[in-house]
């Protein structure tokens, strides 16, 4: 899957403006973003509920908007615009089936069976718990190629939540399909995604490899001799946080170079702490904040 360039105002509202990303095959993909940067709009184009006002969505080289016909390869539950939720899980199960060609009725009720949820209570009469489960037991049983998580983990506790991740690993193993997540939960999200793209300003603004990042990116508190911190730092860094003359940043491309520059300067303490993915949530979501302040030292 492929988008390009793709736009989409709503009530002349900018929500998403030149969204450029792929999604490959057997990978997991987190989007991150805050409250009200685009991330359900996002999912809503991409699913077909909305049409873009600019670009283009590609499937298999083909436009998804003009060919109806490949939708049936995305799954995706609006839990904002669950118009389906007074109906049971039985009758809900009837629907998919009809949606999704390839739908694995087998594997359905095996995880049904499996899971202890009662196939004939309305969707909006079991717990969080059930529902969040449940979803994910759709999503799979579906076999569409690309699975659009909007917040699977949110208002689970843990034991469930860690079975909805179970659930997602398990069956996603075979490397056949692609799921794109949206969550606040960012360590557990950290702890499963290959991935993860940063929307803000309502455009993809960052494509982590988390492999890649893991190598070449450093989190490093810092003490100098002065109040004011070196230049080098300035620029090649994004300010985690600053106490007083503690420095915490984030360098995404830490060399050996830099490295030396940096301790060069004599540094009263240096020292790598270990980096997350809140930290790069932080650090470019809160980016111009943090900045002016540590301009100021």
């Amino acid at each position: 899957m492929k988008l390009s360039h793709v736009t989409k105002k709503i009530d002349q509202h900018m929500i998403l403006e030149d969204v450029n990303f792929e999604l490959s095959d057997n990978e997991i993909v987190g989007l991150i973003g805050r409250n009200g940067s685009g991330k359900t709009t996002l999912f809503r184009t991409i699913a077909g509920q909305y049409y873009s006002d600019g670009g283009e969505i590609l499937l298999n080289g083909t436009n998804i908007e003009k060919n109806s016909a490949d939708k049936n390869q995305i799954f995706y539950i609006d839990e904002k615009e669950n118009f389906l939720s007074h109906y049971s899980l039985k009758k809900l199960n009837e629907f998919y089936r009809l949606a999704y060609p390839n739908f694995d009725q087998d594997l359905f009720i095996e995880l049904i069976r499996e899971h202890q949820l009662p196939i004939n209570l309305s969707y909006k009469r079991i717990s969080k718990g059930m529902q969040g489960l449940f979803q994910m037991i759709l999503a799979l049983s579906s076999n569409a190629k690309y699975l659009l998580l909007d917040e699977p983990f949110d208002g689970l506790d843990v034991i469930v939540r860690k079975k909805v991740i179970g659930l997602l690993l398990e069956n996603l193993s075979d490397g056949k399909r692609t799921a794109l997540i949206a969550s606040h939960n960012l360590n557990e999200l950290e702890n499963i995604i290959d991935r993860a793209l940063l929307l803000k300003g309502n455009t993809i603004t960052h494509d982590y490899r988390l492999e890649d990042l893991r190598e070449h990116a450093k989190k490093i508190q810092m003490v100098f001799k002065t109040k004011r911190v070196p230049d080098c730092v300035k620029m090649n860094s994004k300010a985690l946080q600053f106490q007083g003359r503690v420095v915490t940043a984030l360098f995404e491309n830490f060399t050996s170079k830099l490295s030396e520059e940096i301790q060069a300067l004599e540094p009263v303490l240096f020292e790598e702490l270990p980096l997350t993915l809140e930290d790069l949530f932080e650090a470019n979501l809160s980016q111009e904040t943090l900045m002016k302040g540590l301009n100021e030292l």
